[in-house]
């Protein structure tokens, strides 16, 4: 019996430790990529006289002769912006979209109308219906188009729970581990997957796009709502860098406690990054803080902001 047990046990234990291990992340094989290019489309803030600013964000990324389009803003200056630029949106080949919010997918139809075939990166909590709180009132929320009709609408529709590569050495995180104590989604109060406000919405659909260089891996962040520090820390253990050379977008930092901030860049210390460039909704006050603690390395590209990483 006592011999039975410890078989049983053994099981267990080995079934257990097996389970814990298909959790972890495997490392990735990412090439180096000579060169990568982005062009800042819809910012908040207008950097270049020529394009116009609004609440959202999208980028295009530029690697050889790939064309990816990072989210499609809040609907009001993508084309405009991309016509100022001389970007021609027809000969993108993905998108990617980094979650649902409407700052981030408002332009998804209107690309889709302009360009060709194009593979979409899309996490499937981004199809979920949410309520918005704002005061007394409940708004309903959700994407613009339905899973089939995207279907209908592109070449390949990806549903990226996991990690996925977007085009050589270019790769989307898909779900993020949730696994620091101070950080949260930043609208805990507001999103919320029930009409009766009694689930919040976490935002699982939160995902972001990465590469590697000649000087290190780059991060590409929309809101990052799963927090900044995971995606820096889910990133490195996938790419098995222990240093992050850069990272580009929003964090959500603009309603951040000064203990979160506080955490925050003791976080980003450790991974020795050498570029943060913060966007959207990070906020004034947090992009201050950040530019304090890491002298010489914060900016801040507005729309029209070409950043080019690795050699000529």
């Amino acid at each position: 019996m006592k011999r039975l047990l410890r078989t049983v046990l053994l099981v267990f234990c080995i079934a257990a430790f097996s389970y814990g291990q298909t959790q972890l992340p495997r490392p990735v094989a990412l090439p180096v990529l000579p060169n990568v290019d982005i062009t800042v489309l819809v910012e908040n803030m207008a950097g270049n006289p020529s394009v116009l600013g609004e609440w959202g964000l999208a980028y295009l990324i530029k690697t050889g002769g790939h064309r990816i389009l990072f989210d499609t803003g809040g609907g009001q200056t993508l084309f405009g912006n991309a016509r100022a630029l001389g970007v021609d949106l027809s000969k993108i080949e993905a998108i990617v979209i980094s979650h649902e919010h409407f700052d981030h997918t408002a332009g998804l139809e209107k690309t889709l109308d302009a360009c060709g075939p194009v593979d979409l990166f899309i996490h499937p909590g981004a199809f979920a219906t949410r309520y918005w709180k704002w005061g007394e009132r409940v708004e309903k929320h959700g994407m613009s188009m339905t899973r089939d009709q995207l279907n209908s609408r592109v070449r390949a529709l990806h549903e990226t729970t996991n990690p996925a590569a977007v085009c050589e050495g270019v790769m989307v995180t898909g779900q993020i581990p949730r696994l620091t104590d101070f950080e949260d989604t930043g609208l805990g109060r507001i999103a919320f997957l029930d009409v009766e406000m009694k689930t919040p919405d976490l935002i699982l659909d939160d995902q972001a796009v990465f590469f590697r260089i000649p000087e290190g891996v780059v991060i590409v962040l929309g809101c990052a709502h799963a927090g900044v520090v995971n995606t820096i820390q889910y990133v490195s253990e996938l790419t098995g860098a222990k240093k992050i050379y850069a990272v580009m977008g929003g964090t959500h930092l603009i309603s951040a406690s000064a203990d979160r901030m506080q955490k925050t860049i003791a976080a980003l210390r450790k991974f020795e990054l050498q570029k943060i460039m913060l966007s959207h909704c990070t906020g004034v006050n947090a992009y201050a803080e950040l530019a304090k603690a890491f002298p010489g390395r914060c900016s801040w590209p507005g729309a029209g902001y070409r950043v080019h990483f690795g050699g000529k």
